[in-house]
């Protein structure tokens, strides 16, 4: 009787095991579902695709999630002429993925897994014969990309993406690629508030016999975001790229509306600029060492934000720059008020909306919701700009910020200039002046670059120069620069008391000159239409 009672008991246990093992998964599986659906709402949310289709069906052990996505044709419509037509037919395509979902406690069980957890989801692309054809191409028989998300039992997770290495060569035309493969982990917290994300792509290479190359070495991104008491994101982000080298033999046509292109970016329209047409000619560059890095802080209900970027030589064909050495910050921003603004915007919407109104609305939600801002002092600090060139060295230092400033303020624009504290030390090569200088003025007289009757840019550029030495004499002797050795410097101070520019007191519009300025004298170009204030 011993042995069949401890039979009993045996498979009463496993019984038992199995019942609590069932009544987990079942538990892990209704978690897991909350924390895709809100995955799901995410990426919903992002403008250029629209969601065609969405399913969950959700079983004991298992869960199936399928997704078709498009891209949000309303948002690419007006720029789509801009793409290559073999590149449009893909604006057409659906991107269907499907989520193998495995439920815990071991959903990882099935594949001799034993790491716990709420969920074990893999990612399968829906791909059409001819695309799995070209990239069988590339990637042989690996998988082009494999996405494993590991749900933790608290919600958070690991997700893994990654991409493999190949090698590509096409003895016809000359075409080698080289790809040494991609990998990203991001190690997030429940509801995605906080994440560590790093990214790795160790390299890539893309010769082109007859057109040029292309190549990147050491490209690497780390963050360590999360959510400050104001709900802004606070934490560190990092870029560091190797190396990036771009050489082209043929002269490329190009035509920047930049205008378009910041719509494009930010859905924010802007007046018109300087739009540059012309032509790339055939060139080499070369960038070494490039990184930047932004990092938030938070002290109270004020936010601190820092951001660096910096790279050791970019070389143009013979012309070398660098270093370089960018360090800004923005500082004392008020919290809740960037997070209201922020939604603020986030909620016009701009789909088929006139430009004209579109504008407004923006100004008209900034005036409504950004003055806390300015009430609490925020300051925007330069504090190092260096890069060496070929012709001397840039630098500038500098503050703007307003201080003491009251809504009754925006009423008055003598009291709002009063509220501003600003400072400035600059230095740069008088040749790279001239460089600016000489390409704003081809640009102003550059309409299409197509046209049979060209402007003489000759004649153009030496207009230009005549009047920049003209006008830097004039400054040089009131003593609003100084130039040595090829280097033209000066200092900026402005505040309540007036604007100095190298010490020397500019009289601005809505204040008196201590005297007269000279017959034909005009005025620096900080102040267009001031007149210089008497020496003391």
């Amino acid at each position: 009787m011993l042995p069949k009672r401890r039979l009993i008991i045996a498979g009463a246990t496993v019984g038992g095991l199995f019942v609590l093992y069932a009544a987990s998964s079942y538990w892990a599986g209704v978690k897991a579902e909350d924390t895709l659906q809100e995955q799901h709402r995410m990426l919903a949310s992002l403008p250029l695709f629209k969601v065609k289709s969405h399913s969950y069906e959700r079983g004991w052990f298992s869960s199936t999630e399928t997704t078709e996505l498009v891209f949000n044709r309303h948002l690419s419509g007006p720029y789509e002429n801009m793409l290559p037509d073999n590149m449009k037919s893909l604006l057409n395509a659906t991107i269907k993925f499907t989520n193998h979902i495995q439920h815990g406690p071991l959903p990882g069980l099935s594949g001799f897994s034993f790491r716990p957890g709420r969920a074990l989801v893999k990612t399968e692309f829906a791909m059409s014969d001819a695309t799995r054809k070209t990239l069988k191409t590339f990637f042989g028989d690996k998988d082009p990309i494999t996405i494993v998300n590991h749900i933790g039992f608290g919600g958070g997770g690991l997700l893994d993406v990654n991409i493999p290495s190949f090698d590509y060569e096409e003895a016809l035309s000359g075409v080698k690629m080289k790809w040494k493969g991609f990998d990203l982990q991001v190690d997030y917290a429940h509801g995605y508030r906080e994440y560590k994300t790093e990214a790795l792509s160790p390299g890539f290479l893309l010769e082109a016999a007859s057109k040029g190359n292309v190549s990147f070495e050491g490209v690497r991104y780390v963050s360590d975001m999360r959510p400050g008491n104001t709900d802004i994101k606070l934490g560190t982000s990092e870029l560091t790229i190797g190396n990036i080298q771009l050489s082209s033999r043929e002269s490329v046509p190009y035509s920047i509306k930049l205008n378009e292109l910041i719509y494009l970016m930010t859905r924010v329209r802007v007046g018109e600029f300087v739009n540059p047409s012309g032509e790339f000619k055939p060139s080499s560059v070369v960038l070494k060492n490039f990184s930047y890095q932004i990092v938030t802080s938070e002290q109270d209900d004020f936010v601190n934000t820092r951001g660096k970027v910096n790279f050791a030589e970019l070389s143009f064909n013979e012309n070398r720059y660098g270093p370089m050495r960018l360090d800004v910050s923005a500082n004392h921003l008020h919290g809740p008020t960037l997070v209201k603004l922020d939604r603020a915007i986030s909620q016009i919407p701009f789909e088929g909306v006139d430009p004209a109104v579109l504008r407004k609305q923006y100004v008209d939600t900034i005036k409504k919701n950004a003055i806390p801002l300015l009430e609490n002092n925020p300051k925007l600090l330069i504090n190092e700009f260096y890069l060496k060139m070929p012709s001397g060295e840039a630098t500038l230092q500098g503050s703007l910020g307003i201080n003491g400033f009251t809504p009754a303020d925006l009423g008055d624009i003598t009291l709002l200039a009063k509220r501003i504290e600003a400072e400035a030390k600059l230095s740069l090569p008088r040749q790279t002046l001239e460089g600016l200088v000489l390409t704003q003025a081809r640009n102003l007289f550059t309409v299409d670059h197509t046209a049979e009757d060209q402007p003489n840019m000759q004649e153009v550029d030496d207009l230009a120069k005549s009047l920049l030495d003209s006008q830097l004499a004039q400054w040089k002797s009131e003593d609003y620069i100084v130039e040595d050795n090829g280097q033209i410097s000066t200092e900026l101070n402005y505040n309540a008391k007036g604007l100095t520019i190298h010490k020397e007191k500019v009289a601005l519009p809505w204040e008196e000159s201590e005297e007269p300025a000279p017959a034909g004298a005009s005025a620096p170009l900080a102040a267009p239409a001031a007149k210089p204030a008497a020496k003391k």
